[in-house]
């Protein structure tokens, strides 16, 4: 049976979330410092867990009033398209319910999914400031 947790009911490891990012193809530079840094920054974290197997992970980004991002949906590959983003989702949406604009960046092969959440495309032009 797979829960959904938020990371104050069941806290993260950073190992645990490398192993994810990893299995993803995201992120090899990224170390265990800099995940414990991004774990303890103080946004809403859900965990998806098989037993005590972390096997999802998303998180949000906020000013706590107007604004929230969510980043970071990844699922183990082998539990992909099974519902288990879509719970991910679901329970940060409840727990940012005040905010006014919830908002996420995607690929556009994503967008589909992001679709079947509540989220709607929009036309905006996306920038980002990146480091060399």
């Amino acid at each position: 049976m797979i829960n959904v947790k938020l990371y104050t009911e069941k806290p993260i490891s950073p190992s645990e979330l490398m192993h994810l990012y990893h299995d993803a193809g995201w992120w090899p530079d990224r170390d265990t410092n800099g995940i414990q840094k991004l774990l303890s920054f103080g946004g809403i974290t859900v965990g998806a867990w098989e037993d005590d197997v972390l096997i999802g992970f998303c998180r949000s980004i906020s000013d706590g009033v107007f604004r929230a991002y969510i980043e970071d949906v990844v699922v183990l590959s082998s539990y992909r398209n099974k519902g288990i983003g879509k719970l991910m989702i679901e329970r940060l949406v409840i727990e940012l319910k005040d905010i006014d604009v919830i908002s996420l960046f995607c690929t556009e092969d994503l967008a589909g999914f992001y679709d079947g959440t509540g989220f709607k495309k929009t036309k905006q032009i996306v920038m980002h400031h990146l480091k060399d």
